[in-house]
C-alpha cells in the first residue's frame, strides 16, 4: 500500500505543478506586446501510480494516483500558417523592392515635370523651327545652340543617373548577402542551442525557437528559401535544392560579378541609309553560388534588386543610347547637307566624344558651339542666300518623322518608354499592395492562433491560484491526519 505521507506528496506536487503552471502564464502576460513571441502552453499530465491493479496485487482492484506534474511546455504554433507566410513574403520582398527602385528611375528620367526630357525635345525642334523664319539671326542660332546643349547635357546626366543608380543597385546587392550570411550564422546557431536544450526529457526551447522563426522570416523576404524541421526539431534551409542550412552548420551565400557582353547594331557613319555595324557594352551582371554550385534566386528583395538592375541595361542600351544614336544620325544627315552663313556644308551638328556611341558622351559640335554662325540652316550654297531657312525647317520637322527609331517619332518613342515605365510601376504598386493583405491577413490569423489575450491569460491565472489554494488545502488536511494519528498514539 501507499506511504502513510503519500497525500502529502500528491499535494506538493500538485503545489509544483500549479505554481509552473501559473510562472508560464506570468510568462505569457509578460510578452503579451513582443511580436516575436508564440504563447505558451504548461501541458499537465498524471504521475506513475503506485500499482496497478493485477490478480496478484494484495492492494485490491483499482490505481492509486501519485498526483500531477507538467510534463511539458508548449509553443503554440501553427507550421502551416509559418510556411504561407514565409512564401508569401518572397513575393511581398521582390515587389516592394521592385516598387520602390522603379520609382527612382521615374525620377531620373523626370517626365512627370516640365523639365522631363519629352519637353526638352520639343524645344529643341521648336528653336529649329524658329530659325526657319529668320535664319540670319545670331540670337536666334544663339537659343538654337543653348537648347541643344540642354538636350545633350539632359541626355548625358540620364544616362550617369542611370548608371550610377545600377551600381547603387549592385551594392544593395552585396549588402543583402551580408544581412542573408548574418541571417544563417544566427539560425544554426540556434539550431545547435535548441538541440543542446532539447536533447534532455522532455525539454522545449521554446523562446529560442520564437527567435529562430523570426530569424527565418526575414530570411524569406531576402530570397525563395525552402524550410524543413525535422523529428529534432532542427530547422534545414535550402535554396533551390542547396542546402544553405543543415542543423548547426550553415552554407554562405556568395554573389560572383561576371562580364557579360552585350552587342548592338549601329550606323557606322551619320547616314541612317547605310548598313549597320556591332557596337558592344559590357557589363557586370550578379550570380549565386553555395558552396560552388551555382544557385538561381528566382523571388525575394535580392530578385527584385537584380530585375531592376537588369532593367536599366534595358533603359540604357535600347531606350537611351538607341534614341541618342537615331537623333545623332537623322539631325546629322540633314545638318552635312546644308549651309551656314559662311557657305560651307558638311558639318556635323552632334557628336561624341571620345569615339564612344552611348549618352554620356552626346554633345553639341564645339565648332557650332563657339560659332552658332556655321549652323547649316540653308539648302543654298550661296552666301547671299542667307537668308534660306529650309534646312532649319527641315530639321525641325524631324519631330514629325514616322520610322525614325522603331516605326514612329522621336518624341513619341521616348514618351512612349516614359509610359512603359509607369505601367511596371503600377503593377509593382499593385502587386506588393495586394501581398501586404494577404501577408496582414495571414498574420492575423496566426495572431489568433499564437498570440497571447490577456483575458484567456488573466482566467487561467484564477484557475491555477484556484488550484494552488485547493492543494494547499489538502496538505492541510492531511497534515491535521497524520497530528492526529501521531499525537493519538502516543496519549
Amino acid at each position: 500500500m501507499g506511504s502513510t505521507f503519500g497525500g502529502i506528496e500528491i499535494g506538493k506536487k500538485a503545489l509544483q505543478t500549479q505554481q509552473k503552471s501559473l510562472s508560464v502564464t506570468a510568462h505569457n502576460i509578460a510578452n503579451a506586446n513582443n511580436d516575436k513571441y508564440s504563447r505558451q502552453w504548461a501541458i499537465q499530465s498524471t504521475t506513475t501510480p503506485y500499482t496497478y491493479p493485477s490478480i496478484y496485487s494484495t492492494t485490491g482492484a483499482g490505481q492509486v494516483g501519485t498526483g500531477v506534474k507538467v510534463e511539458r511546455i508548449e509553443r503554440i504554433r501553427d507550421q502551416f500558417i509559418d510556411t504561407r507566410i514565409r512564401y508569401e513574403n518572397q513575393a511581398l520582398g521582390e515587389w516592394t523592392v521592385k516598387k520602390d527602385n522603379l520609382r527612382e528611375i521615374e525620377s531620373i528620367f523626370n517626365e512627370l515635370d516640365d523639365g522631363g526630357l519629352f519637353n526638352t525635345l520639343n524645344e529643341f525642334w521648336e528653336s529649329f523651327q524658329e530659325l526657319n523664319n529668320n535664319p540670319e539671326s545670331l540670337a536666334l542660332r544663339e537659343t538654337v545652340v543653348q537648347k541643344s546643349i540642354t538636350l545633350t547635357t539632359q541626355f548625358n546626366n540620364i544616362d550617369k543617373a542611370l548608371v550610377n543608380f545600377r551600381e547603387h543597385l549592385g551594392s544593395e546587392i552585396e549588402g543583402k548577402i551580408v544581412e542573408v550570411n548574418d541571417l544563417l550564422t544566427k539560425i544554426a546557431s540556434l539550431n545547435h542551442q535548441i538541440k543542446v536544450i532539447e536533447s534532455g526529457m522532455n525539454k522545449k526551447a521554446n523562446d529560442l525557437a520564437d527567435e529562430r522563426d523570426y530569424l527565418i522570416e526575414k530570411l524569406s523576404k531576402m530570397v525563395d528559401i525552402q524550410v524543413r524541421v525535422d523529428s529534432y526539431n532542427q530547422v534545414n534551409i535550402s535554396l533551390n535544392g542547396i542546402n544553405l542550412i543543415d542543423g548547426g552548420s550553415y552554407n554562405e551565400l556568395v554573389a560572383v560579378k561576371n562580364i557579360e557582353n552585350i552587342s548592338v547594331n549601329v550606323d557606322h557613319d551619320d547616314n541612317p541609309l547605310t548598313a549597320d555595324v556591332p557596337y558592344q557594352y559590357d557589363f557586370a551582371i550578379f550570380t549565386f553560388k553555395v558552396n560552388g554550385n551555382t544557385v538561381p534566386v528566382e523571388s525575394g528583395e535580392i530578385k527584385g534588386l537584380i530585375d531592376v538592375r537588369d532593367k536599366i541595361i534595358d533603359y540604357k542600351v535600347n531606350k537611351l543610347d538607341k534614341l541618342v544614336r537615331s537623333l545623332k544620325n537623322e539631325v546629322n544627315y540633314l545638318h552635312q547637307g546644308g549651309y551656314d552663313l559662311y557657305g560651307n556644308t558638311n558639318l556635323k551638328f552632334f557628336e561624341f566624344e571620345a569615339g564612344e556611341y552611348d549618352a554620356a558622351h552626346f554633345k553639341v559640335n564645339s565648332a557650332i558651339a563657339s560659332d552658332p554662325a556655321k549652323i547649316a540652316a540653308s539648302t543654298s550654297p550661296d552666301p547671299d542666300d542667307s537668308g534660306n531657312g529650309e534646312n532649319a525647317l527641315a530639321i525641325a520637322d524631324l519631330r514629325y518623322k514616322q520610322g525614325t527609331i522603331d516605326t514612329t517619332t522621336f518624341n513619341d518613342f521616348w514618351q512612349t518608354q516614359a509610359s512603359k515605365l509607369g505601367i511596371d510601376i503600377e503593377r509593382a504598386e499593385r502587386m506588393s499592395d495586394n501581398q501586404e493583405v494577404l501577408i496582414e491577413q495571414l498574420k492575423q490569423k496566426r495572431e489568433e492562433i499564437s498570440g497571447v489575450s490577456l483575458d484567456e491569460e488573466l482566467t487561467e491565472m484564477i484557475k491555477y491560484q484556484h488550484g494552488y489554494n485547493a492543494a494547499a488545502k489538502v496538505i492541510a488536511s492531511m497534515n491535521e491526519m497524520l497530528d492526529t494519528l501521531v499525537n493519538g498514539l502516543l496519549r
